[in-house]
């Protein structure tokens, strides 16, 4: 009787044993997916900083054409009122 109470217990423990097994083998599969999921993602930032980089440096140029653009606009003003005061006198 207490050996086969005995065998019962082994079977028992090896059973929990397996299952402990399976569990931390799906737990390490479920990491490793995690682990690619996060190194893709991190493949996305780097491609949406090096894309904002790229943006920065088109408004960058924009600012700079507008200041051509304001110089501009204020030698024409300039000249129209040089202009004006020549043809007012």
């Amino acid at each position: 009787m207490m050996e086969e109470l005995l065998r019962q217990i082994l079977v028992k423990l090896d059973k929990v044993e397996m299952n402990v097994g399976q569990f931390q083998s799906e737990v390490r599969g479920r990491f490793e997916q995690m682990d690619k999921r996060f190194e893709q993602i991190d493949q996305c930032f780097a491609q949406v900083d090096k894309r904002f980089k790229q943006i920065d440096q088109r408004f960058e140029q924009i600012d700079k054409r507008f200041e051509e653009i304001d110089k501009r606009f204020e030698q024409m003003t300039n000249v129209s009122l040089k202009l004006m005061n020549v043809l007012l006198k």
